[in-house]
């Protein structure tokens, strides 16, 4: 939110757990200083897009804000005045519809529903930079790859990663099918994946490969992509961010519904990939996942040559010659 020109300010409310009394006392005397600023502004309405209600009595009680909207999932939404039934979680349409249905209480409705990042000219310049030392020149095109799934899910990300062993095998058969388009491999992640990167790196041999896993902010990283051929990513941040800027993407969704999840809008340059079984698919309902899965059917049977097949029938790096001809 830092650069988009329709925010006037930006509080920070940090949970990291503090650890000893000092640090506790001191985030304390942090969130009391947060509420009183916040308190001051004398806010009027306050929107809640999260399912826990938390935050729906921190502004009545100590924020006193008048009107506050949000959805009321398990009987949680008792301190809103404006609230959207949520009784199974989401499950009908994508989380951004269920989001900007809140704004009907207020009789008002959304025409541009394109997803938007903004960026300044300092994250471009790093951006250069960085490519520069990784040994990119400005003529070579490169496909992003994105094999972990972020940080969200914690220790069950596993549950949301294609085998590296599968990306690497489509990556490969790409090269051999549509190699004219692109000449080097660009992975993205966060620091956490980089040992996941440097698996998938040492298994595509024969490829100018670079790894800027860890090594860029989320708005680098939202440029990178910018610049890419496409990228190919499990179901995470980085496919919502590549889709904001309007770059080309193939999203592979396991345990996760596409339906709810995929990027918004949908449009002919996000393909999103699952498997047509199993039976459990997809798992995560009501925010919760099956986080005792062992094998992960759900993405370790969906096969590089399946996903290559559903690729080739979309005919979507055929629709790429255009971007890669400019690039």
């Amino acid at each position: 939110f830092q650069y988009n020109p329709h925010v006037n300010q930006i509080f920070e409310w940090d949970k990291t757990p503090a650890k000893g009394i000092v640090s506790r006392w001191r985030q304390f005397r942090r969130l009391i200083a947060l509420f009183l600023r916040l308190w001051r502004n004398h806010y009027e309405v306050m929107f809640d897009l999260s399912p826990t209600g938390r935050y729906a009595f921190v502004s009545l009680v100590f924020l006193w804000i008048p009107v506050r909207v949000g959805f009321n999932f398990k009987n949680r939404g008792q301190f809103l005045n404006r609230k959207l039934e949520l009784a199974d979680g989401y499950k009908t349409k994508s989380i951004l519809e269920y989001n900007l249905d809140l704004l009907h209480f207020f009789g008002l409705d959304v025409a541009n529903k394109q997803t938007e990042l903004f960026l300044d000219e300092e994250d471009r310049q790093t951006v250069r930079l960085l490519l520069g030392q990784l040994g990119f020149n400005d003529d070579s095109v490169y496909l992003a790859v994105a094999p972990g799934g972020g940080e969200s899910w914690g220790k069950d990300a596993r549950l949301k990663r294609w085998p590296s062993s599968h990306f690497a095998g489509l990556i490969l058969k790409l090269r051999e099918r549509y190699g004219s388009f692109f000449d080097a491999v660009l992975i993205l992640g966060a620091q956490g994946e980089r040992s996941l990167e440097t698996e998938l790196a040492e298994k595509l041999e024969g490829l100018r490969v670079y790894n800027a896993c860890g090594l860029t902010s989320l708005r680098v990283a939202a440029l990178l992509l910018e610049q890419a051929l496409c990228l190919l990513a499990n179901d995470g941040g980085l496919v919502h961010v590549a889709h904001a800027m309007g770059t080309p993407l193939i999203a592979l969704y396991g345990p996760v519904d596409p339906l709810i999840y995929r990027p918004y809008p949908p449009t002919s340059k996000a393909l999103v990939i699952t498997n047509s079984g199993p039976a459990c698919r997809p798992c995560y309902q009501r925010f919760r996942y099956q986080a005792d899965c062992k094998g992960v059917e759900c993405l370790t049977e969906l096969t590089p040559e399946s996903v290559l097949k559903q690729v080739e029938a979309t005919h979507f790096f055929e629709g790429l010659v255009d971007r890669s001809m400019a690039q």
